[in-house]
C-alpha cells in the first residue's frame, strides 16, 4: 500500500471530527500531501468515518487523477488541491461542519480571537468567504482567496476550513475556532462581549507555537521536576 502512514493519519483525524463533534457520518473531508512524492491522501465520499479502513483513503496526484484507492473521493477535491496549489506552506486541510464556528458563518460574522488557543493556533480572526456551491473549483477559490495567508476560513452557510504545515496543525486550528465559538456564543449569551486578545501578544504567541510546539524528548540527566518537589 502506497503512502500507509499518511492514510493512516488521515483516517484518525477523520474519526477524530467525529469523536470532537465537529462531523458526523461521513461529513467533512480530510486531506493531507506528500512533499516526497507530491501525491495526496484523501477522504472517499459518502462512506462514514466509523467504516472507512485505511485501503479506503484514496490517493491523488495534483491534477486529481487517482493513483490508489477503490473509491471516488471527496466531493470537495477541488477545494483541496487549490490549497496545495496556490500555497506552498500548506501540507494538510481539514473540512468541517464545526456547529458553534459554523454558526458565525451563518450569520456571516468573523470569529475573533479571544482565547490564548485562537491566538496560538489561528493567529488571528478567521473569516467569511461569501456562499459558493459545494463541490466546485469556485468554492475552493474563494475559500483560498478569502483564507489569504492565514489558517482557517468559514463558509457561508456551509462549514469551516483549516490548513496546516501538516494534519496535526491543520486540526489544531479546526478545534481553537470551534472552542472559540462556542465560548463567544456563551457570552454573549450572558450579555457580555469578550475582551479581544492584543494583537500583538497574539503574533508572539503563534510564532511561540509554530516554532517550539512539538514533542521533545528529555535528555539523560536532565531532571523532570524541581529540586524537592511534590512527587
Amino acid at each position: 500500500m502506497l503512502l500507509e502512514e499518511l492514510r493512516i493519519q488521515v483516517l484518525a483525524t477523520a474519526r477524530q471530527m467525529v469523536a470532537d463533534g465537529v462531523a458526523h457520518g461521513a461529513q467533512g473531508n480530510v486531506s493531507a500531501l506528500d512533499r516526497e512524492t507530491g501525491l495526496i491522501a484523501i477522504t472517499p465520499s459518502a462512506i462514514p468515518y466509523n467504516q472507512m479502513q485505511i485501503e479506503d483513503v484514496v490517493l491523488l496526484d495534483r491534477h486529481s487523477k487517482v493513483v490508489e484507492g477503490r473509491w471516488k473521493p471527496t466531493s470537495e477535491t477541488p477545494m483541496h488541491l487549490i490549497f496545495y496549489h496556490e500555497r506552498s506552506d500548506v501540507g494538510a486541510v481539514v473540512h468541517s461542519h464545526a456547529p458553534y464556528a459554523t454558526t458565525f458563518a451563518l450569520i456571516n460574522a468573523p470569529l475573533p480571537v479571544v482565547l490564548i488557543e485562537s491566538a496560538t493556533c489561528l493567529g488571528g480572526p478567521v473569516p467569511v468567504a461569501p456562499y459558493r456551491r459545494p463541490g466546485t473549483t469556485e468554492v475552493g477559490r474563494i475559500a483560498v482567496e478569502t483564507m489569504g495567508a492565514g489558517v482557517a476560513v468559514l463558509l457561508a452557510n456551509h462549514g469551516l476550513v483549516t490548513v496546516g504545515a501538516d494534519l496535526a496543525q491543520a486540526y489544531d486550528a479546526t478545534i481553537a475556532a470551534e472552542t472559540t465559538a462556542r465560548l463567544v456564543i456563551m457570552a454573549r449569551a450572558m450579555n457580555a462581549e469578550p475582551v479581544p486578545f492584543d494583537p500583538d501578544e497574539a503574533a508572539f504567541m503563534r510564532e511561540t507555537y509554530l516554532r517550539g510546539y512539538h514533542r521533545t524528548p528529555i535528555s539523560k540527566g536532565t531532571p523532570t521536576a524541581p529540586k524537592n518537589a511534590v512527587q
